[in-house]
Order: structure tokens, then sequence, then C-alpha cells
């Protein structure tokens, strides 16, 4: 799509998802019943990335992944959604990294069991600071020194930097915040940032740090957003919730998409949120991501007008 503002360039985490769909999580393990079981691709960055592209957005993915069968598995679902994988790195005897995801089959909630990564080593990426191209740069953090260089680098080449810290605002991160111009936060953040006050408070806190617009994704209770002086909580679109793995990692990737395709702030926060929610009709962080169309009827059909197309 020519008409959007560049591409969206991630730098991060990618995982394999094994997603257990469990018919009751309350009850042990020995009584309760698995009735779904599937491998997808996961991740922060690279299931953002994702969103962005099946909205019609051009990707690139920059992270590790293993130099195995899980690697190749991720790899190939990136590559069948068009997201370009060219400086993605598979250090020699890497494997994974593979996630467990128990989902529960009362509200979707989702628990993560277990975390595998095996020699994916710490070396950082080369050329990461290389933004030709990018109208959006999206981090996590999981690549301190790679992701320091790209986000100065795009700073001064006015190139916006959303940033997915979750609730995790330590260390490098913090540092990280004075390059970030939309820190996207989840609610663990809020009571890492404000011992009182709330949510306003938090996203006070974290634009402190650097950010022009914060926002925190709250789940069924909405965002809430600061963009300068403007305060905003905005609730959430009602659907029947089977999964709400990957939702927030949709946000991000919405809303980079609409950054790239000119859409103001309250706009794209609406938007994003309906792309999220949307996705949590599907087992698993990427089954239910809709395409552009998809989004904008079922913003029609709550009334909404959807941004304008790009």
């Amino acid at each position: 799509m020519t008409a959007l503002r560049g591409k969206v360039v991630g730098i991060g985490l990618a995982v394999l998802d094994l997603l257990l769909l469990w018919d009751d999580m309350a009850r042990p393990v020995v009584e309760a019943t698995v009735t779904e079981c599937e491998f997808q691709g996961g991740g922060m960055v690279a299931t953002a990335l994702v969103a962005a592209a099946r909205l019609g957005a051009r990707t690139e993915f920059r992270g590790r992944v293993g130099a195995d069968w899980m690697g190749e598995l991720m790899l190939q679902g990136l590559r069948e959604e068009d997201v370009d994988v060219r400086r993605v790195r598979q250090p020699p005897g890497s494997s994974g990294p593979l996630a467990v995801v128990c989902v529960d089959g009362d509200g979707g909630e989702r628990h993560f069991k277990r975390f595998l990564r095996s020699g994916l080593g710490a070396e950082e990426l080369e050329g990461a600071e290389n933004l030709e191209g990018a109208g959006c740069l999206l981090v996590d953090g999981t690549l301190p020194e790679a992701t320091t260089r790209a986000a100065r680098r795009a700073r001064e080449l006015g190139i916006p930097v959303v940033a997915d810290f979750g609730g995790n605002l330590g260390g490098g991160r913090r540092r990280l915040m004075q390059f970030v111009d939309h820190a996207i936060l989840d609610e663990r953040a809020i009571a890492g940032l404000a011992t009182q006050g709330g949510a306003r408070a938090a996203c006070e806190a974290a634009r402190q740090m650097g950010p022009h617009h914060v926002a925190i994704t709250r789940g069924e209770r909405g965002v809430a957003s600061l963009d300068g002086q403007t305060y905003r909580e905005l609730d959430a679109f009602s659907v029947d919730v089977v999964d709400t793995t990957g939702a927030g990692d949709v946000f991000h990737g919405a809303f980079c998409y609409g950054l790239v395709a000119g859409y103001e702030v309250e706009a794209n926060l609406v938007f994003s949120s309906a792309v999220a929610a949307m996705k949590c009709t599907r087992l698993g962080g990427r089954a239910g991501i809709p395409t552009l169309q998809q989004v904008r009827d079922f913003l029609r059909e709550r009334d909404i007008e959807p941004p304008a197309l790009p």
C-alpha cells in the first residue's frame, strides 16, 4: 500500500506458542480436559508485525530465533504473513524459544506455564540502526543494545517509536523510554508506577520518562491514554472471548499500522482496541487477527465511523 508512510520495523521477541485450551483450569490437571491443542507463532513484536501486515502494512522483523525446527516454523509463519525476516539471526546450535500457554476455556484467560530457549545467547544485531524506508519502529526491550541504537536513530530521523514493555519498566527499558514516542503498557504498570491515583497517575509517571503519549491497556476495562495534556479512558469492545493470548501484541501492531496510515491518536486507539478485541474470538495470538475491511465492518456495525483509508 504505497499510500502508507513507510514500513513498520520491529526489533524484539519471536516465540513458538504451544496452546492448550482447558475445559476448567480450576480443576486438578488429572481431572481437567484439554479440548484444543495447536502450535502458533507468538512473541510480542513478531505477533504485532503479523497484525500490522494483515491490516496492509509492509513489515520487517529483526530478532533471533533457534536454528532448529521451532525456529524454522516461526520464520515460515512470518513469511506466510508477508513479514520480511531477512535480518533474523539463527545462532548455530540454538533452539526455540517455545512458550507453553494454557488457556482457560471459561473466559479465555491465559497462563504462561513454560518458556524454553536454548543457545540464543545475548549477542546483538548488526545494522539495527539502519531504518531506511521505515515509517514506524516497534520495540520490546529484549535486545537492549540494538534497540537503543535503533531508537536513537529513529529519533534523529523523526520516525515514531512505539514501545511494548508490558508492565516492566526496569533496567534498560526505563533508559529506552527517553527515545519512545508512544509507550503502550499493560495494566501491571499501574501498580509499578503509581501507589495511588490509578491509571492516570501511572500514565503521568511514565510520561516523565520521555514519551509524549502513554497508553495503558486494561483488558475488558478498556484503555487509558495520556496524549500531551489530554487524558482519555476508552471502553473495551464486547466480544465472545475465546482466548486473550496476544491481545496486547495485536493492539501494538494495529497502533503501528495506524501511525503509518496517518490516524490521529484517539481514532488509532479505538481502531487498535477493535483489532485486539476481534483477535480474542479465536484460539491463539494470531488466528483471529482481522483484515482491514473486517475491522472497518466491525466498527460500522457498532455505529463507529472507521478512520479514513490512507
